[in-house]
């Protein structure tokens, strides 16, 4: 738990802006040790791609680091460098591809990264070839995904390539499950039945073989191999949108802002652009300081709701670029009163599962949509 003095300091940001992202740092931790609970002895590698799942890149990277996490999954060169430049000294994978002029980069901020082509090994080779240093790479094998990796059949071929080049040093193989968001998914069965065979093939080389992300984790032990890579269990979302009871995984991420304006209009009003919205009596409006511009989905309208007072609310009118308007009846809200959008107030929820299936999205896509506009406070 921060000290109190730090926590003042951390909310100082919401004076600057009227909304804001506050992300338990306990609950994430506790999110943490309990997947290790689940995975035993193996590596735990988190993905921190997308600003952390919105959370904020640098910040939870450190606080993983802390935790005890054995390495950083990242998407591209970009998120690897800032979170080299913060300090974090444990390894980082990048997952996404890597192109010709990065290579000097990765090799500079000591960054391991994927290897799915003979092409691509050919690229690095002639570039460390010019250093005398080796690379630390995973190869990427394609189980049934369709978006990137060697084929499964192709998979030992590319891996005897890359050894005999010398200049690698091959630290794991690895492959992604499509469809392991349910429990008994037959072609996720299939996808680590396929990995498992071109894991006994590369047994005694000292490579990690890994495979089960969050649904791998959730649903799939046969899928943990030498290392997991869990991103949205980590930040406490079961990927099929159901708590298991007992659990301790939980969100550690909340939104919330104040009310910026109230007043009383009168039966057949319209509010907002287009006025598809028009109170049925006198009703009282209060706006909020959010909108799209900081990722608050347009869509939500007519579906989400708000929580003031304890009390659940509906959104009143199109979703402004930067603000919104609810419809809170007879009920009172004032400048500054707070108001949740995901999150807990007294005994009422929000959830982003709730959210993401208003939206027809899901909580990956929505987390990440939440820009810098907003700032972070770490409790």
């Amino acid at each position: 738990m921060l000290e109190n003095k730090r926590v003042v300091a951390h909310l100082r940001p919401i004076c600057a802006h009227p909304a804001w992202i506050e992300i338990d740092t306990a609950q994430f931790r506790k999110n943490l040790a309990a997947i290790r609970r689940m995975v035993g002895k193996r590596l735990f590698c988190l993905p921190v791609k997308a600003n952390a799942y919105g959370h904020g890149l640098c910040p939870m990277g450190k606080i993983a680091e802390e935790s005890g996490v054995d390495s950083l999954g990242v998407s591209c060169l970009k998120e690897a460098v800032e979170l080299r430049l913060q300090g974090i000294s444990i390894p980082i994978v990048i997952f996404g591809a890597i192109h010709e002029d990065q290579i000097g980069d990765l090799i500079e901020f000591d960054l391991e990264f994927s290897i799915s082509s003979k092409y691509k090994a050919q690229l690095v080779a002639e570039k460390i070839g010019r250093v005398s240093r080796k690379c630390r790479v995973h190869i990427e094998v394609d189980t049934g995904m369709r978006r990137t990796g060697v084929r499964s059949e192709n998979a030992l071929e590319l891996f005897s390539f890359v050894e005999g080049l010398g200049c690698f040093d091959i630290a794991g193989i690895y492959s992604h499950l499509a469809t392991s968001d349910v429990p008994n998914d037959p072609f996720a069965l299939h996808q680590i039945d396929a990995f498992r065979s071109i894991d006994a093939q590369v047994k005694g080389k000292g490579l990690l073989s890994h495979l089960a992300n969050s649904g791998g984790v959730a649903y799939y032990p046969d899928s943990y191999f030498d290392m997991v890579r869990p991103g949205l269990l980590a930040y406490g979302y079961h990927p099929n949108g159901k708590t298991d009871p007992g659990s301790e995984i939980a969100p550690c991420f909340s939104l919330k802002a104040k009310v910026s304006y109230f007043k009383v209009v009168q039966k057949g009003s319209g509010i907002s652009y287009g006025h598809v919205y028009r109170t049925k009596e006198q009703t009282r409006i209060a706006t909020v300081p959010i909108g799209y511009g900081d990722g608050y989905r347009r869509s939500l309208f007519k579906k989400a709701s708000v929580l003031i007072h304890n009390e659940r609310f509906p959104i009143a009118g199109s979703i402004c670029m930067d603000q919104f308007m609810v419809d809170i009846g007879r009920k009172e809200a004032f400048v500054g009163d707070e108001a949740v959008l995901i999150g807990k107030q007294g005994g009422e929820e929000i959830t982003l599962w709730e959210l993401a299936r208003h939206a027809d999205s899901i909580p990956h896509e929505m987390l990440c949509a939440f820009n810098d506009r907003l700032p972070r406070l770490y409790f």
